[in-house]
């Protein structure tokens, strides 16, 4: 009877010592973490939820979340299979962890002693989740880029990147209610990327086909970002499309009686006069702001543009024509032409070139006045150039 009775207090010890081992601790449970012993760390911080003297402690949660952030990222696969949830949980309990401790930010110490807010901890996973999408995306993998940009404002809901990459996801996927609301979130978190109301405004004004609704963002855009210069041109655009250029022409001409010495806005009459086939007009309002800052170079590039317009219609005839008789004798008129008209043209691109010695636009199409004319010298030295920018012509 004694052996029996000594077996069961035994036994009531080492139980008695088992649920004592048992004790969950936080530090325990931070140092597995810190020590990437993800598996033990899981096991402690669970067990500490349901402890009474750690349950209701604020470092708990925070250290599961840390921990439950820690298997949702990892690369090791047995880890992860821990806890599939392993974001929501994570999430729910940083949340937790900061309803319980109001008005001061939890931290960790490294291991020189200093400290790690819990904010620092938190834009790392968030970063982890738009470097993990940008990747998916380079990969062609547009599905899973946008899941995890989508991660990303879970995690940090008052940051812009990730509705301004998820904004840019979604129009690749042709999902453009989606893109439409990540980049407005963008916006209205204080994004200050222009893209951002440009891609809205392409996407009503294509894909939507409600050109009225993109006018009206592409003016609270001007609004915001009153010296951009693509708003202003996608605005006549759009009145054009809409058969309104009127509207934008007679709303320039009084803006330009009232600021005569604004250069933009005799630009971007000529570009509604262009539009509106009224060349001479539009010739007079490019010079009129190159009057003002000759070194405009967008004034310059418009006006170049135009001088060509007589040169590349000759051109495209020409090209048209067979190799008949008649045709080669209407070619070789036409030729003659040409070269005037080139010759008309030139000098208005070698100035745009001089303003802006990289844009490629102004290379390519002062080379095929060169080659027209035959103008070798000319040739080789925007070869030369071409060289420079690393194109190849």
């Amino acid at each position: 009877m004694k052996k029996y009775t000594l077996l069961l207090l035994l036994l009531v010890t080492v139980a008695a010592y088992a649920q004592k081992a048992a004790k969950p601790s936080l530090n325990k449970a931070l140092q597995l973490w810190t020590e990437n012993k993800l598996d033990e760390a899981k096991t402690m911080i669970d067990a500490a939820t349901t402890y009474e003297k750690t349950m209701n402690d604020a470092k708990t949660y925070y250290y599961k979340g840390l921990i439950y952030a820690s298997l949702d990222t990892t690369s090791n696969e047995q880890f992860k299979a821990l806890a599939p949830d392993a974001f929501d949980v994570a999430l729910a309990a940083f949340k937790k962890g900061d309803e319980m401790q109001v008005g001061k930010e939890h931290f960790t110490q490294d291991a020189a002693g200093l400290p790690i807010l819990k904010s620092q901890q938190i834009a790392y996973w968030h970063g982890q989740y738009i470097n993990k999408g940008a990747a998916a995306y380079q990969e062609e993998d547009l599905e899973g880029a946008l899941k995890d940009f989508e991660k990303a404002q879970k995690i940090l809901p008052s940051d812009t990147l990730g509705y301004f990459y998820a904004g840019f996801v979604a129009n690749g996927m042709e999902n453009y209610d989606k893109a439409i609301e990540s980049f407005q979130k963008y916006l209205d978190l204080g994004g200050k990327s222009v893209d951002a109301y440009l891609s809205i405004i392409n996407i009503y004004s294509g894909p939507k086909d409600n050109k009225e609704e993109a006018l009206k963002i592409v003016r609270e855009a001007k609004a915001k970002f009153p010296s951009d210069p693509q708003l202003p041109k996608v605005e006549i655009g759009l009145l054009i499309d809409l058969k309104r250029i009127d509207e934008a022409k007679k709303g320039l001409e009084a803006a330009v009686v009232a600021e005569p010495g604004n250069k933009i806005l005799h630009f971007y009459l000529g570009y509604a006069n262009a539009n509106l086939n009224l060349n001479d007009e539009a010739k007079k309002n490019y010079e009129a702001a190159l009057k003002i800052d000759p070194n405009y170079f967008e004034a310059q590039l418009y006006l170049a543009k135009l001088m060509y317009n007589d040169a590349a219609v000759i051109k495209k005839e020409m090209s048209s024509l067979g190799i008949s008789a008649a045709d080669k004798k209407k070619k070789f008129d036409l030729d003659k032409v040409l070269v005037e008209k080139l010759k008309i043209a030139q000098p208005y691109w070698e100035k745009a070139e001089q303003l802006n010695q990289k844009d490629q636009e102004v290379v390519d199409i002062l080379f095929s006045i060169y080659q027209d004319l035959g103008n070798d010298p000319g040739m080789k030295r925007l070869e030369k150039k071409y060289k420079e920018m690393g194109v190849d012509n």
